[in-house]
């Protein structure tokens, strides 16, 4: 990183702290041990980047309160990581950030981050469609080059999960669920979609990068087809609409917490998460599959985040692929 890229960042932090009010460039100078015009030329670059900053001679900088941009440098402020979203590229438009990370960005690091303001081609479960226009949601994706076996791939997926509801909780003032295996859901409205998809290593057979992409919906889309109106939803219905940048600082910091779990053989402490977050235990739901769609309860989860289920002949099993619908 060159000096006026770190200088940049530390200025950012500073005004980030502050949001909201002002600090003069002698105070900022004085903190952050470098030049007046260190810090005039970092705010010209974080202005051109996209950041609303103004100044006042006598009084300083100050970002405003509801300066809603979003940049590669607004994110990274806000993080509190250790290596999720040390580096991240922010683009205006983009196909689907999945997409995009599989065809460009799998030499990057462990932790690297892909955003967009938005998608024009998104994905979710199962082939569908993820319709991400600007202005209405958060969309990015996560790479993960895991030293994990196969068999333990989809704790990335409840660790976003997790991620999510804590996110959400933390910058719009309630507590979603979750509803298996990734859905996050306030009274039964689903905010988000996740797609988890892993890359194998031909000859092996072992997977050498997860790509974890979250989408949240901040508010109602207008293009939403009318069959997704009415089992969507947005923050915006059920409190405060938070900052782009802080709301997806805030998924991968607790998304890094959340996985690190994994990463150090505590599978169970994420699972654990997970389970008291679940929406559907001890509920009727119909259970679809690619092959057929059947009625069963829903009676817990097991270590591996597998759903258990009742069917109506009394046979207990585990579902690890799938998904489900609650039935109200």
């Amino acid at each position: 990183m060159n000096i006026l890229m770190a200088v940049k960042d530390k200025v950012l932090a500073a005004l980030e702290q502050a949001r909201g009010e002002r600090l003069s460039g002698g105070r900022l100078a004085e903190t952050l041990g470098v030049s007046r015009a260190a810090v005039h030329k970092a705010i010209s670059t974080l202005r051109a980047d996209g950041l609303a900053i103004d100044g006042v001679p006598g009084e300083g900088y100050r970002l405003a309160c509801d300066d809603d941009s979003l940049t590669a440098a607004g994110i990274m402020a806000l993080l509190q990581t250790r290596c999720i979203g040390r580096e991240i590229v922010v683009v205006p438009s983009i196909t689907s950030t999945n997409t995009v990370m599989k065809e460009q960005y799998l030499d990057r690091p462990h932790g690297f981050v892909l955003a967009a303001e938005e998608q024009t081609g998104g994905r979710g479960r199962l082939g569908r469609t993820f319709v991400s226009p600007s202005g209405t949601g958060v969309y990015f994706t996560i790479l993960l080059h895991p030293a994990l076996p196969l068999t333990h791939i989809q704790y990335a997926t409840l660790a976003a999960a997790v991620a999510v509801t804590q996110a959400v909780s933390d910058t719009a003032g309630f507590t979603p669920e979750i509803k298996w295996v990734n859905d996050v859901l306030m009274q039964g409205r689903k905010l988000n979609g996740t797609l988890t998809e892993a890359v194998i290593e031909g000859e092996s057979g072992t997977v050498s990068s997860l790509i974890v992409g979250i989408g949240i919906n901040l508010r109602p889309n207008p293009a939403w087809p009318e069959e997704v109106r009415r089992v969507a939803g947005a923050i915006s219905d059920f409190g405060p609409v938070p900052r782009r940048a802080a709301l997806i600082a805030s998924v991968l910091t607790h998304f890094e917490q959340a996985y690190s779990l994994v990463e150090q053989g505590r599978e169970g402490e994420l699972v654990a998460l997970y389970r008291e977050r679940l929406c559907c235990i001890g509920r009727k739901i119909t259970v679809v599959s690619p092959l057929e769609k059947y009625e069963a309860e829903c009676v817990g989860l097991d270590s591996e985040g597998h759903l258990l289920i009742r069917t109506a002949d009394g046979a207990e099993t585990a579902l690890s692929t799938g998904e489900i619908s609650i039935r109200l």
